[in-house]
Parts: structure tokens; C-alpha cells; sequence
């Protein structure tokens, strides 16, 4: 059973969910009244909001405060936990003194962050400790629950500040290389990690240099540039989606379609013939296309 209190009318959720493996894609609700914070330790994820997508490899977490309604997309055989905590929820979890202002600056925005095992250990911990006495709610579980919530949003702003801190030290040559890295293999599907090994840093070094740079995750820019040149090749070349889908590094065309479908929301086909039509041209002849 989930913490209930009535405070000022208003009322105090503290929930944790266990994210148990699963053969089939699952998903679930998120709500637009409470932040929520995924900690993922195996498979992938997608936090979806409107047109939004952002990944979640695992390891990794992942805080979302406060805003729009959305869904968290869980793919087959991934684990983790979910806790979902209501405003009210969250005053009575900050703490107190003066690191009370800085924690709650640095929980108004989303936060990616890839903690080391032990650190992720640890958190994961919290977490099943309050699920466990979102069940239990025995007399003492609110205090529990409210106290675990604070270590734990502490521990998320302490990595943030390191990753700040990393940031600021890393040079720009880092996300130039990386960009010019991207530019050259982008259709060799390299990964996040790919990347970070060929330059010589961490996963979370690369994310916060090029986040600082670009406003983008490495994997929402590796994103971006694909579909500029599947837009481009759509929109000016004879090539089939097929055929494009081949060209830019995936192996099947239907998880072509649907990670551009997924980014661009219309199928890659419609999206060429909409272009044909703003153009006023023909859509062009296959038949002379070796």
C-alpha cells in the first residue's frame, strides 16, 4: 500500500516499484503531478513526453521532476526501479540547512547519470527498502519512506555536482572530436560507449561535455544526425526506404522505419511523399536506379 498522508488538503505519495524482467516491450504511466526517478541495472529504456524521446541505457538513472505527462517505455528482459513521489511528497523528503537550496536547484531539471555499481547498489537499496514499506505501512513506514527519499535525492544531486564539476574541466576538443567521430561513423552504428573508448574517456564524461555543448545527450545527437541524412536521402535520392535504411547502418528496415517514425512522428514513406508534394514534383522513377 502506497504512503497517504493529508496535509493542508493536499496529499503525500511516496511509491516504489520493483521493474521486473519481462519477455514483451512494458510500459508505464507517468504522471504529470509527480517527480519520478528510474534507476535501470539491465536492458534499455525511453522516456517518452509528447514528441520527446530519451534513452536509457543501463546502467543508468535517470530524475525527472515535476512537468508533462508520459510513459516509460521498458524493452524486453530490462530491470530496474521506479519511484514516483508527489510535490507534497518531496518538500517533506528535502533537507534541511544549507544544502537545502542547492539540492532543490539541482532537482528542477532532468538528470541522466551513469553511478558506479556500488553507488548504483546503494540506491537501488533505498529504493526496494520503500517499496518494501510502501506494502508493509506499519506505524514509523512515512518516516522510513520520507527519510530514504532524502538519502537518495542526495546522493543524485552529490553525482550531479560531480559531473558539473568533470564538465567544466573537460576541454572542447572533446566534442569537436566527438562530433567528427559521428560524422564518420554514424552509419557504422556505433554506440554511446563506442565513442567514449575511442576517446579515451568514461560514458559520463563524454554525456556531460557534449550536453554542454550541444544542449543534447551523445545519443540524441548521434540521433539527430542520422535523421538529417535519412530526411536528406528521403527527400533527394531515388534510394528505396529500404535501401536507405541499409545505407545509414541498420540492418533491418523495419526498425528503420520505427526509430524514424518514433522521432519524426510519420513513417518514412509518408514523409517522402509529403516532400514530393510541397516540391510539386513527381516522386521519382525506381525503374533507373541500377
Amino acid at each position: 500500500m502506497p504512503l497517504y498522508s493529508q496535509i493542508a488538503g493536499n496529499r503525500v505519495e511516496i511509491t516504489a516499484r520493483t521493474l521486473a524482467s519481462t519477455l514483451r516491450i512494458s510500459e508505464f504511466r507517468l504522471e504529470s503531478d509527480s517527480a519520478h526517478l528510474l534507476l535501470l541495472s539491465a536492458g534499455e529504456a525511453e522516456i517518452i513526453q509528447g514528441e520527446k524521446t530519451l534513452p536509457v541505457p543501463a546502467p543508468g538513472l535517470i530524475w525527472l521532476p515535476i512537468g508533462p505527462a508520459g510513459r516509460l517505455r521498458l524493452n524486453a528482459g530490462s530491470r530496474g526501479s521506479l519511484l514516483k513521489t508527489s510535490e507534497i511528497g518531496l518538500a517533506h523528503a528535502m533537507p534541511t540547512g544549507t544544502s537545502a537550496s542547492a539540492v532543490r536547484n539541482i532537482l528542477q531539471r532532468v538528470l541522466t547519470q551513469v553511478p558506479a555499481e556500488k553507488d548504483r547498489q546503494e540506491l537501488a537499496g533505498y529504493l526496494e527498502t520503500i517499496a518494501s514499506e510502501n506494502v508493509r505501512a506499519t506505524t514509523g513506514s512515512d518516516t522510513i519512506i520520507a527519510s530514504l527519499l532524502s538519502v537518495t535525492l542526495i546522493r543524485i544531486c552529490q553525482h550531479a555536482i560531480a559531473d558539473i564539476a568533470a564538465a567544466v574541466s573537460t576541454p572542447g576538443s572533446l566534442t569537436e572530436s566527438f562530433v567528427l567521430l559521428v560524422s564518420q561513423h554514424k552509419r557504422d552504428q556505433w554506440g554511446v560507449e563506442d565513442y567514449a573508448r575511442q576517446l579515451g574517456v568514461n560514458r559520463e564524461r563524454l554525456g556531460f561535455a557534449v550536453r554542454k555543448a550541444t544542449g543534447l545527450s551523445p545519443q540524441a545527437y548521434i540521433h539527430r544526425e542520422l535523421l538529417s541524412e535519412a530526411r536528406d536521402l528521403l527527400l533527394n535520392s531515388s534510394l528505396q526506404v529500404a535501401e536507405i535504411a541499409f545505407r545509414l547502418g541498420f540492418q533491418d528496415p523495419g526498425y528503420f522505419n520505427r526509430f524514424f517514425t518514433r522521432n519524426e512522428g510519420t513513417s518514412p514513406g509518408r514523409f517522402r511523399r509529403m516532400g514530393m508534394r510541397m516540391q510539386n514534383v513527381p516522386p521519382p522513377s525506381y525503374a533507373a536506379w541500377p
